[in-house]
C-alpha cells in the first residue's frame, strides 16, 4: 500500500503544476527530519510555502544555501517572475537565496519573529539586571521574577490592576529603569506592526533604531538596534506587502502531525510525498488522468 501510495502520490505532485502557478508570495523556513531508527540524528529541511493561499509548495532535504537556490533556480522562469514577495526570519542564508535568484522580490522579514527577538532582548535586561541586583537567579519572590509574564505581554492587554501590578515591581526591583526602556522598545515595536500608514511605520521604525543605538542604552538593546538597522528596509517591506512567514510555521505544524502519524520516517521521500499530498492542496482531479507505469 506505501508503494502504491508513494507511487501515485509523486506522479500526481508533478503532474500538478497548480501549487506553483497561483502565488506572488512564497515563504521559507525550515523544519526538523529525524530518522527513525536506533542511531537516530536530525537533519533539516526547507519548507517553500505559498503564503497567499496556506499551502505547502515542496519540501527541500536541505537548509543551506546551495540547494535551496538551486530549487528556486530550477523553476521556470514565468513563477519567478511572478514572485513579488518572499516572506522569511531573520536568516542569513534565505535572505542570500532570495537575492539572488529573486533579486526583484521584496523580501518581508515576519513581524511574530521580529518582535520575538525583542521580547528576548526584553527578557535578557531582566535576567541581566536580577543577577546583578540580587546576586541569583529570579526566585518566586523576587520582583522581576513576579514581573516575567506580565511583560511578555501586550500593553493594550493589561487593565488598571496589572499596570499598576507591573509598575510597582518595576521600581522595587529595576533601579536604573533598564527593564522598563526594553519594555517600551519592544512595545514601540508592536505599534510600527500596528501602524496603518507606510511613511509613518517607516519614520517610527528609524526613530526606534536610533533610540536602541544610543550609549546609554542597555547592551541587549543596543545589539537589538544593531539587528534592526541591518534589516531595516525588510522589515519595513512589512507595509508594502501585509505578507507574514506565518502560514509556513502552521503548516510546519501539519509537516510534525505528519511525522507524529508515521511514528518517524526513514526514507525522506516518503515523508515528503505524505506531507505534500497532506498538506500541499494538490489537485486531485488530476489523479484519473495519470497514467502510471
Amino acid at each position: 500500500m506505501n508503494d502504491a501510495v508513494t507511487t501515485c502520490g509523486r506522479a500526481l505532485l508533478e503532474a500538478d503544476r497548480k501549487r506553483l502557478n497561483k502565488t506572488t508570495a512564497i515563504g521559507l523556513d525550515e523544519t526538523a527530519f529525524v530518522r527513525a531508527h536506533a542511531k537516530a540524528h536530525r537533519d533539516y529541511a526547507t519548507t517553500v510555502a505559498d503564503v497567499e493561499n496556506h499551502q505547502i509548495i515542496d519540501i527541500l532535504r536541505a537548509r543551506n544555501y546551495k540547494d535551496v537556490a538551486r530549487w528556486i533556480n530550477d523553476q521556470p522562469k514565468s513563477w519567478k517572475e511572478r514572485i513579488r514577495f518572499g516572506a522569511l526570519d531573520m536568516s542569513a542564508t534565505y535572505a542570500a537565496v532570495y537575492s539572488v535568484t529573486l533579486p526583484k522580490a521584496a523580501q518581508v522579514v515576519d513581524s511574530f519573529h521580529a518582535i520575538q527577538l525583542a521580547t528576548r532582548s526584553l527578557d535578557g535586561v531582566r535576567r541581566r539586571v536580577q543577577t546583578e541586583q540580587l546576586g541569583h537567579r529570579g526566585r518566586k519572590d523576587d520582583p522581576l521574577y513576579r514581573a516575567r509574564r506580565v511583560l511578555l505581554m501586550g500593553e493594550e492587554k493589561l487593565d488598571a490592576s496589572a499596570t499598576e501590578r507591573l509598575r510597582s515591581l518595576l521600581e522595587l526591583g529595576d533601579p536604573h529603569g533598564e527593564v522598563a526602556i526594553a519594555y517600551r522598545v519592544k512595545e514601540r515595536l508592536r505599534d510600527f506592526y500596528r501602524a496603518n500608514d507606510e511613511i509613518e511605520a517607516r519614520a517610527m521604525l528609524e526613530e526606534l533604531v536610533k533610540h536602541c543605538l544610543q550609549a546609554a542604552m542597555p547592551p541587549e538593546i543596543q545589539k537589538l538596534g544593531r539587528t534592526m538597522h541591518r534589516w531595516f528596509e525588510k522589515i519595513c517591506n512589512y507595509h508594502i506587502a501585509k505578507v507574514s512567514n506565518g502560514p509556513t510555521e502552521a503548516l510546519n505544524n501539519l509537516i510534525k502531525r505528519i511525522k507524529r502519524i508515521g511514528f518517524g520516517f526513514r526514507n525522506f521521500e516518503n515523508y515528503r510525498i505524505r506531507a505534500l499530498l497532506y498538506a500541499g492542496k494538490p489537485n486531485w482531479r488530476v489523479l484519473g488522468s495519470i497514467v502510471v507505469r
